[in-house]
């Protein structure tokens, strides 16, 4: 089964906003119409309202989709709250398969390369695969847990990472 499918079938309430977009370039064939909307947004060009930049990564197992993570350069009061710093979606497939674990240590290097010292990660608190991922690389890199958001009628956990070790 395609990857594409598996996300298609996908019922996870916890959102999907980093894979839907590519999944309506590919079903559209506008892939080069969407990679140029990513550099643009890296670059803080034609950001919808409310956005901040961001960089756009995926993960590949040989030439297997794992995963789709974002790395915001900035945080608005809502992203504070709900989204934070890096976002991660897993291909149904590889969920609980530390797939989380690797694509964060991965964008955690890079948020680096970009100049944030310490990044805000955010999860719903049902979410017990993203959060595990989450703590592992707290207690790897260090950072801290705070207190927990109110959002959406859920509980969203908050953790600040920092994105170099020592």
């Amino acid at each position: 089964m395609h990857v594409i499918d598996d996300y298609k079938k996908d019922k996870n309430h916890f959102g999907r906003g980093g894979i839907d977009p590519l999944i309506k370039a590919i079903d559209e064939n506008k892939i080069d119409e969407y990679l140029k909307q990513l550099s643009d947004y890296e670059h803080a060009k034609k950001l919808p309202k409310s956005w901040v930049p961001e960089t756009r990564f995926w993960l590949l197992d040989d030439d297997n989709f794992v995963g789709s993570f974002s790395i915001r350069h900035a945080l608005t009061p809502h992203l504070e709250q709900i989204g934070g710093h890096i976002a991660a979606n897993i291909s149904p497939k590889y969920r609980g398969k530390y797939s989380s674990f690797i694509g964060v240590k991965l964008c955690l290097e890079e948020a680096y390369k970009i100049g944030l010292k310490r990044v805000l990660m955010t999860c719903d608190e049902k979410n017990s695969t993203s959060y595990r991922a989450i703590i592992g690389l707290m207690n790897m890199y260090g950072g801290e847990q705070i207190e927990d958001s109110f959002v959406d009628g859920h509980n969203e956990h908050r953790v600040w990472i920092n994105t170099k070790k020592g």
